[in-house]
């Protein structure tokens, strides 16, 4: 016997399957997600299929849509430096939706932070060189969200233009301390923004063209729409220099040489390659009440 609630792959090739998948998102009251911390922290319990959702801010005005995205392989290539992990980086966002049809990202309400990544270690450490990046000398980034997300569900699905633009630092530490709580790459005021897409990206020269993926989604019956193989990048984006690093900022221009920064648009890049999910936010509702 068939059961009625089960994933089912949504039909058709590529241009009609984009065309199913986006009716399929409007009639649910859904749009494409990426990225979440599946750790329940509002009054009610989620079912283990839908815990991925549980930071959705379900219960602010407008919010139709929740999303979560987990990637399998992040990686990063700043200036003189290649950074890369398997951990899972993760988004966690609601959706709503103007009268003209317009995608607005809310982020969490319940105090976490909607971009959850690890600490990925630099190659080289504080100083750079091959095989010194242990101890005290070792170096970890952390990618921080520093601006509301901007999510284009029409460039995601057919694979044209930026679907997902993230504005970010990146937080630089050593166990010793050296730099600093708050040492960044980029900062708020002058964020690096990532302006991802499905398709293929036109950078300034010398980087040329890359190309991620819209993925392979399914559905099923109460809403819940998978997209597996979703690959996301761009190599178009400029990377400013360190900020607040050491005392008064004394090891900014120090960390700048040893990774080459400030770094202009067309030498960086960036790919991330997971998971989405989609989910109606009345179904998130219905069980955290």
């Amino acid at each position: 016997m068939t059961n009625p609630s089960a994933a089912r792959p949504i039909p058709g090739g590529a241009g009609r399957r984009f065309a199913t998948l986006a009716a399929s998102l409007a009639l649910a009251g859904v749009s494409l997600l990426v990225m979440a911390n599946p750790v329940s922290a509002q009054s009610g319990t989620l079912p283990p299929s839908l815990a991925k959702f549980a930071h959705c801010p379900v219960h602010v005005k407008g919010v139709a849509t929740c999303l979560f995205s987990s990637t399998t392989s992040t990686t990063f290539e700043i200036g003189s430096t290649t950074v890369s992990s398997t951990s899972p980086t993760t988004l966690s966002l609601g959706l709503r939706y103007t009268k003209s049809g317009q995608v607005v990202a809310v982020l969490p309400d319940d105090g976490t932070p909607a971009l959850v990544s690890p600490a990925i270690p630099l190659p080289g450490g504080l100083t750079g060189i091959p095989g010194e990046s242990g101890g005290d000398l070792a170096v970890t980034a952390t990618p921080q969200l520093v601006g509301r997300p901007t999510v284009s569900l029409k460039n995601l699905l057919s694979a044209n233009g930026a679907g997902l633009a993230m504005p970010i630092d990146v937080l630089v530490s050593t166990p010793s301390g050296v730099l600093g709580p708050d040492c960044t790459i980029a900062d708020k005021a002058t964020p690096i923004t990532l302006n991802l897409t499905t398709g293929t990206t036109s950078p300034p020269p010398p980087n040329t063209p890359i190309t991620g993926a819209v993925g392979t989604a399914v559905s099923s019956s109460n809403g819940l729409i998978t997209d597996s193989g979703l690959k996301l990048v761009d190599n178009a984006f400029a990377v400013p220099g360190a900020d607040n690093c050491g005392t008064d900022g004394v090891l900014d221009e120090i960390l700048d040489l040893d990774k080459g920064l400030p770094s202009a648009a067309g030498k960086n890049t960036a790919i991330l390659a997971g998971s989405s999910y989609l989910a109606p936010a009345s179904l998130i509702s219905k069980h955290l009440g």
